[in-house]
């Protein structure tokens, strides 16, 4: 059995009924802040009864209120959250009875609603119950049955790894202790009132008692006087092992270990990293350790593993988990902000939480339900990397083929947006890109078709390979070359046909998508810019500047430089343009212009397709 469905209603940011949708497994909640990772988490560890503590509340502030009421309005009426698990076999039918749906013997209902009323003690009503119909029954011993463990997020390691009552590993050891219950005494009971005995015959001791029961006899006298003797006083197993504490050896590659104990330290001397992989460590050791015949499903529930680990670790980390998940049948779900972590597992783990202006509520995504065909997945498996992965957090993505169009766009993307704030006053246009949370990918190559299928959303009247496919709902524009014939020069008056293979897209999506849309050129990025207003002298005179020797190629750029070009033709700009794409470093130069515009604040002209793209993602 795993958990498959979470439905919340009420709770924190979720209004309405959200659902979210879990694969046995890995499953891994990415997105922006505020979309409601935390509280999914949150919500499971209130149905499952799961806290770090062994305690759960709920306060007047977890019950749903708009924003825009007072924060004196009373919020929701209810809470409300329900569990579906599914493929329960025979045995775990026969257990769960209770909960199972009437129509699905392998799927079986776990439900909790607490009303937004508090009693005399301020605590909320909550009533929790099996199967579909609110009467149902509901027993401890069942839930029970199921082994939550929560990370919680900017943990203190350190501090969750001291010696304490309630401490993790005080846990940990009293769990290993109930699977070997026996009426013995356990050896270290043994050992420590062994000890107790000894130190009743060590001389300091003796001495320190004999000065104690002194004190006593002359201060009260000997009618009101008491005996008392110096010995530890934790000789019972679970007193003990609260005094246990974790230390560690830092283990250098090629020195080996230690079995010297004096050789172990303090955590306060390890780093805030390696002290989380030590705090993980014991809570997958829970598992290990409180694994019974009654233990149906096992469910880790990480907030944030990525808190002072470097990529390496990250990804060492997440690819642990994975193979934990699949070998010892543990449903780990994990919240991130770390892009590495997005990057580094399968794409069905990952789960996209999405906040739009159309919705009052978060939108989730699974990616595994986006459609993918075979060799798009295959591909963004292998391209997904740190650097694209940024596009699951983002608020819009805008797709460039490459570094050049990178590094630029963002500059230019300035002065498109402030035409528009020029144009539109009363729209309040932002700054900048990074102001709207759009991401610029560059994806080295001409993959849109792969990456806008993470966002398409089709919606075609007729039925298709698209029909009730999911998408990541934000836009997604991408910037692609025309590519017409090597030699061509057009113009806007006289275009050329493009020979690039992904111009398809551009009619296709614009028909048929409502998140994704492809603009393009008449030939190539530099070539489109150079066409511009005056862009070329600009352009003429940064290209100048990287040249290393004299010739007819300085004395050309010069010519050019000194030309008018607002009084140029079309036909003589295209044949300046084409002489110029052909004796640059794209990557080079686009650098060396991008810190010109930047530290020149020069106003340079923007190709019509790029302001379309911006408007378009914008808007």
């Amino acid at each position: 059995m795993h958990l498959k469905t979470l439905k919340i209603k009420g709770y924190k940011a979720f209004s309405g009924e959200f659902t979210v949708k879990l694969n046995n497994g890995l499953n891994i909640l990415v997105g922006e802040n505020a979309t409601g990772k935390s509280t999914i988490i949150d919500a499971l560890r209130l149905i499952l009864s799961e806290d770090e503590y062994g305690r759960g509340g709920i306060t007047a502030s977890d019950f749903h209120k708009p924003l825009h009421l007072s924060t004196k309005t009373k919020g929701a009426p209810r809470i409300s959250i329900a569990c579906e698990f599914d493929n329960l076999n025979d045995d775990e039918q026969v257990v769960y009875l209770p909960w199972l749906n009437l129509n699905d013997p392998k799927k079986a209902i776990l439900s909790l609603a607490i009303e937004n009323k508090e009693d005399n003690r301020g605590r909320f009503k909550r009533k929790i119950w099996g199967n579909e119909s609110e009467s149902g029954l509901f027993e401890w011993e069942l839930l029970n049955r199921i082994n939550c463990i929560y990370l919680p997020p900017l943990r203190d390691a350190e501090d969750k790894l001291k010696a304490y009552k309630g401490s993790r590993l005080s846990r940990l050891l009293k769990n290993l202790r109930i699977q070997d219950e026996s009426d013995e005494m356990h050896p270290l009971e043994k050992k420590f009132a062994m000890l107790n005995k000894d130190l009743l015959n060590d001389s300091s001791i003796q001495i320190a008692n004999s000065y104690i029961k002194d004190n006593i006899l002359k201060a009260v006298g000997p009618v009101f006087g008491q005996d008392a003797s110096l010995q530890f006083t934790e000789i019972n197993f679970d007193r003990i092992v609260e005094r246990i504490r974790l230390l560690f050896y830092p283990v250098i590659p090629g020195a080996g270990s230690t079995n010297s104990v004096d050789m172990f330290r303090e955590l306060s001397e390890n780093s805030l990293g390696f002290n989380n992989i030590l705090y993980l460590a014991t809570i997958l050791a829970e598992f290990d350790g409180t694994e019974t015949t009654d233990t149906f499903h096992k469910i880790l529930l990480i907030e944030e593993p990525e808190a002072h680990l470097h990529p390496q670790l990250q990804i060492r980390l997440m690819h642990y988990l994975q193979q934990r998940s699949i070998e010892n049948k543990i449903q780990i779900i994990v919240t991130t902000h770390s892009t590495t972590l997005a990057s580094s597992v399968d794409l069905n783990a990952i789960k996209v939480l999405s906040a739009t202006k159309d919705s009052s509520m978060p939108i989730f995504t699974a990616v595994e339900e986006c459609c993918l065909p075979s060799p798009t997945k295959d591909f963004l498996e292998r391209w997904l990397d740190i650097t694209k992965s940024t596009l699951l957090f983002a608020k819009g993505v805008l797709l460039v083929e490459g570094i050049a169009e990178a590094m630029l766009i963002k500059q230019l993307s300035k002065t498109v947006l402030r035409e528009l704030m020029a144009e539109n006053p009363e729209k309040h246009y932002c700054d900048t890109l990074d102001d709207y949370g759009i991401s610029i990918i560059n994806l080295n190559g001409l993959y849109f078709n792969h990456f806008m299928a993470l966002f398409k959303g089709y919606h075609r009247k007729s039925e298709d390979v698209f029909a009730g496919c999911s998408g990541i709902p934000v836009r997604c524009a991408g910037l692609t070359d025309n590519d017409p014939d090597k030699e061509g020069r057009p113009t806007q008056s006289s275009p050329l046909i493009g020979k690039n293979h992904q111009l398809y897209l551009v009619q296709e999506l614009e028909d048929n998508s409502i998140n994704c849309r492809l603009f393009t050129n008449l030939k190539t990025f530099e070539y489109d810019l150079a066409l511009e207003g005056t862009n070329l002298s600009l352009m003429c005179d940064v290209q100048l500047k990287l040249m290393e020797t004299d010739g007819t190629i300085k004395s050309q750029l010069q010519t050019y430089i000194d030309n008018d070009w607002e009084a140029a033709t079309p036909e003589e700009k295209a044949d300046a343009a084409f002489w110029l794409l052909n004796r640059i470093d794209k990557g080079v130069f686009a650098q060396a212009l991008t810190q010109y515009l930047v530290k020149s604040q020069t106003e340079f002209q923007v190709p019509l397709y790029i302001k379309k793209a911006i408007k378009w993602l914008v808007d």
